[in-house]
């Protein structure tokens, strides 16, 4: 009993220390900005004039003025150095300005890399600096042809590698790791393409260094290289349309694989294969235009002769109103039940049933009609049109892909990932079974996990093919024999992804729907919808879909949420809504400081006991306006903050967006994960407020901006991933089933380039 009563004053301990952490928030000061201070300018000093001499020489071109004052600027900085003073800062610019004056662009360059070898300069000048060097079509050129070798390179460092460091603990196994990864590889060395994707751009960069620079030194060199790797390039692309053209044929697809054999010849005229494939590809063609000419074509043959008083009876009756054609179909497969015209009786009856509204014995029938032997069969043809129609067919074309479905997933679960079949290497079948045969029975073996895993893995794509015929089935038949049975394999499949508003609108479609299903269907759905409509950035569009779920969903428990969602919303929205975050302003106190916003400093202190900023920070709503975000009462930064509307001058706004816009586009510079989004609203207000221009303010949806900025470390928290300047990572596999461990070196292969998908 003491020892319980202990723990409960430990516990009660452990929750008042736990309170005592939590400071409360303090009240929130009058103004969060301070009075404005005056900004003084000050007057013009020897190092200003020298730059304004400076970029006046660069601008007239006059290069000996322009020399004498880029010594003046040098010999400031030598002076201040020499006194221990703070640089101008102005030097590294200056030698910027007067390189740029060059007419030789090459020469430029050469400038430009001899500035970026001092340790002097700003570092926002050398990121510029270094980011036009890159730009350089050669360099360009260069880095990628040097991408396209390390490629190759971590491709065989890898394949010997990674099998030894494998088998550590296995060492017997050391030698098949080894021929498998090494026969891999020579398989990848047998397919690769020509001409990689790194050399292509490669040839790309190189043809617009030597169209802008022909006469450059570096041309001599470049030509060679343009002229291989273009002959690579037409040979990838010859071999592209050959392998396009060789599939087309094995499908059938005689045109297409015409079109792309004359392509084949246009990279290389007269090539052997291609020949080979146009000649194969046109003599098919006109055999199909043969057999299209044959079907069309009338015969000497008359069925009809046999049977001339039925034939008419049963023309009549197809043809005039209130004549018997049941019956005249009847005489006229009495008078020869295994003539020629005997199917085309039990077509007409396949209709007479279809009109009636029998559909079922109606695809009976022309099932039958379909199967029959062609030459014995003059109406098989039709039929079979008829039968593999998924429009008309609606049953039937579900049938199959309900089939195709449970085919595919018995094969992914037997095969797992070779269930569509072994990759394509390009290879020999054969050769392609040899080199999957280990990884085959590997994923064999995982079948039972599989199994296991079945009534909870996500549905295939042939499961949406299906779904896309059943529902064609439901609006042909929505109350027809079978509809039950399509309408219940839907409603699973609509259940199983989590799809609530389809499958209510399938329950309450069918016949006797069970109420209290509806009801717990009703309220998921609600909740769906709401779920989507709080997903919905338009402030217009979300707040119609507020509105909707109240009409379509009354009394459910999501529509009173909505509805609370709505008037809460309404209250808040703004002509804008352009956030500065916490973690934005303490990462860039410029704009927080009195250049800027001017906040109170103890806003930003981190207590919490004399006001502190809300992780929402200060949010530019319109006009002038600003609205700041207090810490609660309670002092946490998860509950709802204290907010306040400020009105800020028209030259403070001025002043705020453009230190945003400029340190945020610094800061993107400097450092490639504080990039800085696409908003044209957000820029269409910071141009206004820069002009001081009046902000109208109609709230208009469609002018609004929700742009919000945020800090680095508050995107990626504490640790950021940074790349070790070493290419290799360390790995470390292991494997329960066999008990085996292994550490091995990867080579990390050069990343693909943004513009890469061109090149492709």
């Amino acid at each position: 009993m003491t020892a319980s009563r202990a723990d409960l004053l430990l516990v009660a301990a452990a929750a008042l220390t736990l309170c005592a952490c939590q400071a409360p928030g303090g009240a929130p000061p009058r103004s969060a900005f301070r009075p404005a201070v005056a900004i003084r300018v000050p007057p013009p000093d020897a190092a200003d004039r020298t730059a304004a001499e400076l970029a006046r020489a660069a601008l007239i071109g006059n290069e000996e003025e322009a020399k004498r004052a880029l010594r003046r600027m040098n010999a400031i900085e030598t002076v201040l150095d020499a006194a221990e003073e703070p640089p101008t800062g102005m030097l590294g610019v200056s030698i910027d300005l007067r390189n740029a004056a060059f007419e030789d662009r090459r020469a430029y360059r050469r400038a430009t890399e001899a500035l970026l070898a001092r340790d002097d300069l700003d570092p926002v000048l050398r990121a510029r600096l270094a980011q036009f060097q890159q730009a350089d079509p050669l360099e360009l050129g260069n880095d990628r042809a040097r991408d396209s070798l390390m490629i190759e390179v971590a491709r065989a460092f890898n394949a010997l590698v990674e099998p030894v460091g494998k088998s550590v603990m296995t060492s017997q196994l050391a030698p098949y790791r080894l021929g498998q990864s090494l026969a891999q590889y020579a398989v990848q060395i047998y397919t690769r393409e020509p001409i990689s994707l790194q050399r292509r751009q490669a040839l790309v960069h190189w043809k617009e260094f030597l169209a802008r620079h022909p006469d450059a030194p570096e041309a001599a060199r470049v030509e060679p290289e343009i002229h291989m790797t273009h002959q690579r390039l037409v040979l990838l692309r010859r071999n592209r349309a050959l392998r396009v053209a060789e599939k087309a044929l094995s499908l059938g697809k005689i045109r297409l694989a015409l079109v792309y054999a004359d392509r084949a010849l246009r990279w290389v005229p007269e090539d052997r294969r291609a020949l080979e494939l146009r000649d194969e590809a046109a003599a098919r063609l006109l055999e199909i235009r043969d057999w299209q000419r044959r079907s069309v074509a009338a015969g000497n043959e008359n069925p009809s002769a046999e049977q001339p008083a039925e034939v008419r009876a049963l023309a009549l009756a197809l043809l005039l109103p209130g004549r018997d054609t049941a019956h005249a179909t009847a005489r006229l497969r009495e008078a020869n039940p295994a003539g020629p015209l005997a199917d085309e009786a039990l077509y007409v009856d396949a209709m007479l049933l279809g009109e009636a509204g029998e559909t079922q014995q109606m695809w009976e029938i022309l099932d039958e009609l379909a199967d029959r032997d062609d030459e014995a069969s003059n109406m098989r043809r039709h039929a079979q049109t008829l039968v593999s129609d998924p429009a008309l067919n609606t049953w039937g074309a579900f049938l199959e892909a309900r089939d195709y479905d449970r085919w595919s997933r018995f094969k992914w679960v037997v095969l797992g990932p070779f269930s569509n079949g072994l990759p394509d290497r390009g290879l020999p079948d054969p050769l392609e079974w040899i080199f999957d045969a280990p990884a085959l029975v590997e994923h064999i073996g995982g079948t039972p996990m599989r199994l296991l895993n079945l009534p909870w893995a996500k549905a295939l794509p042939s499961a949406r093919v299906t779904a896309t015929a059943a529902r064609r089935h439901l609006e042909h038949e929505p109350r027809g024999p079978r509809a039950d049975a399509a309408r219940k394999w839907l409603e699973r499949y609509e259940k199983k992804r989590g799809n609530s508003i389809a499958a209510l609108r399938l329950v309450e479609a069918g016949p006797n729907p069970d109420l209290s299903e509806v009801a717990e269907l009703r309220e998921r759905a609600a909740f769906q919808y709401l779920e989507a409509a709080m997903k919905e950035p338009s402030f217009a569009l979300r707040m119609g879909m507020y509105r909707q779920v109240g009409q379509i969903y009354p009394g459910s428990a999501a529509a009173r949420q909505a509805g609370v969602l709505a008037r809460e919303e309404a209250h808040e929205i703004t002509v804008q809504a352009i956030r500065l975050s916490r973690g934005f302003l303490e990462e860039n106190r410029e704009i927080a400081g009195p250049r800027g916003l001017g906040l109170r400093p103890e806003l930003l202190d981190g207590d919490s006991t004399n006001a502190e900023l809300h992780p929402d920070g200060v949010t530019l709503v319109g006009a002038r306006s600003a609205r700041v975000s207090y810490l609660g009462p309670s002092g946490d930064e998860e509950d709802p903050p204290s907010r306040r509307l400020e009105v800020l001058t028209e030259e403070q706004l001025a002043r705020v967006v453009s230190l945003i816009e400029e340190i945020s586009y610094r800061n993107m510079l400097l450092d490639p994960l504080d990039e800085v989004g696409v908003d044209a609203q957000r820029d269409h207000y910071f141009e206004r407020a820069r002009l001081g221009l009046d902000e109208s303010v109609e709230l208009r949806p469609s002018a609004t901006s929700q742009y919000t900025y945020k800090g680095v470390r508050e995107r990626y928290g504490m640790v950021r991933h940074r790349e070790s300047i070493l290419p290799f990572d360390l790995v470390f596999q292991g494997s329960i089933s066999s008990l085996s461990l292994g550490a091995f070196p990867r080579m990390r292969k050069p990343k693909e380039t943004p513009d890469a998908f061109l090149y492709r």
